[in-house]
């Protein structure tokens, strides 16, 4: 590597990685997984609601006491989470109770009421009316709420032991363990948190390379653009040029990407007695973190084919700022590569669920989905590598050099050609030329 090849990396990578730009996208990262883990539960805790206020018609007069006894719950604060009242009605009456009840919902004098029919253990429809009906959560609890209570009268009126019954249904609830196996033995493991560490961590993948890609293809239709190739060139070889841009903005990525695989591993490691600390803990939240398994090899292979991935897709971005005069010709040229970059992360979900498949093998070799969609195999297939791995890595390595070589040949001759926006045929002809 000679002196003003490093001299190019060095620009490359010193000149962007103190900008403002440059820190606050790579804060970026770690800020939106705290919100994707934790914001749920942060936001939930600060924009804790007030007491809601319900009134209940029980046109069967065997649902409401029930009801109010199982929502007793109480809000964080202490108050009661929910306030019911029995609205008593008639026949004659009911239009005007029911203009009355809108009335106060309108007014904020209610939250809303809840309408139960006189044959409800039939029809097994609440009727739910308020201002607002966002929350889905509320309206879940109080659907399961009226569900157990007629599943209870149900069975009453068929003479059966609702207690008895409820006893042997909760008896025999299973909790599915998962087990994976290795060569080692077993190894508990999450489907759910393997799936959306491996979704994360590909999502970053895909997002850096797309965004560095693009910042190749933008640098290079710049000094195209102010004629500065002509005196770069005159000192050093378009290719020694190239590539000095592709290692330096490459640099960046992994420095993000190294962050981002230091963040996650603290997230995984440390995160249950930061929210505990905080008065945030969520059983269900910390479970599914608990059960993250972001180990050495995940993190090893993550930067492996982002390298592999940003040289080979960057190459592609280099070629078209080369072909092309301006940015908004480049927009144009570059969606066929973002478009089969995306397709591979689309691919990412149904492979993440099926890694061993013959289909999954054969279509992660394939050098414009294997970044994606090999890692994901390996991410969720780990402490097991799964069948193709060290193939992928050597057809990926094989295939970006023959794009490399071509792209170097284009980029030789594009970046000193000006005026005329050369054609796909056209450019073919210049990787033919010595």
């Amino acid at each position: 590597m000679s002196s003003k090849m490093l001299a190019v990396i060095k620009r490359e990578y010193i000149t962007r990685v103190k900008t403002k730009g440059f820190i606050i996208g790579t804060l970026i990262f770690p800020v939106l997984i705290v919100l994707i883990l934790g914001g749920v539960v942060i936001f939930d805790t600060l924009f804790q609601p007030s007491t809601r206020t319900y009134a209940i018609v029980d046109k069967s007069g065997q649902v409401y006491q029930e009801f109010v006894n199982l929502q007793s719950d109480t809000l964080k604060n202490g108050e009661p989470k929910y306030k019911f009242s029995k609205v008593h009605m008639t026949e004659e009456k009911e239009e005007s109770v029911f203009d009355s009840l809108r009335d106060a919902v309108i007014n904020q004098r209610i939250s809303g009421y809840l309408v139960i029919p006189e044959d409800i253990t039939e029809s097994r429809e609440v009727t739910y009316a308020a201002r607002n009906v966002s929350d889905f959560e509320e309206l879940r609890s109080f659907s399961r709420t009226f569900s157990w209570i007629v599943t209870n009268l149900r069975l009453e009126q068929k003479g059966m032991d609702v207690d008895e019954i409820r006893k042997q249904m909760n008896a025999g609830q299973i909790r599915l363990t998962s087990k994976q196996v290795t060569d080692e033995g077993e190894v508990e493991k999450s489907g759910v948190s393997s799936f959306i560490l491996t979704y994360i961590v590909s999502y970053a993948i895909l997002l850096l390379i797309m965004i560095y890609g693009q910042m190749l293809m933008r640098s290079v239709i710049e000094e195209k653009s102010q004629r500065i190739s002509e005196t770069i060139v005159s000192s050093i070889k378009p290719f020694q040029l190239m590539s000095g841009k592709l290692i330096g903005i490459c640099s960046l990525g992994i420095t993000q990407l190294f962050i981002f695989g230091l963040f996650v591993f603290g997230v995984v490691n440390f995160s249950e007695p930061v929210f505990a600390h905080f008065g945030l803990a969520s059983s269900e939240l910390l479970e599914v973190i608990g059960q993250f398994q972001f180990s050495g090899t995940v993190f090893s292979f993550m930067i492996l084919f982002f390298i592999l991935g940003f040289v080979f897709f960057s190459s592609l971005f280099a070629a078209v700022g080369a072909m092309v005069n301006s940015e908004d010709e480049g927009q144009q040229f570059q969606l066929p590569i973002i478009f089969l970059m995306i397709i591979g992360f689309f691919i990412m979900f149904t492979v993440s669920r099926n890694p061993d498949t013959v289909r999954a093998f054969w279509i992660s070799l394939i050098p414009f989905f294997t970044p994606l969609v090999m890692f994901a195999r390996i991410a969720v297939s780990d402490p097991v590598l799964p069948s193709g791995a060290y193939l992928s890595i050597f057809t990926m390595v094989f295939f970006t050099g023959v794009i490399l070589w071509a792209v170097a040949k284009i980029y030789r001759v594009g970046i000193l050609m000006y005026g005329k926006k050369p054609s796909l045929k056209e450019a073919l002809k210049w990787i033919r030329y010595k």
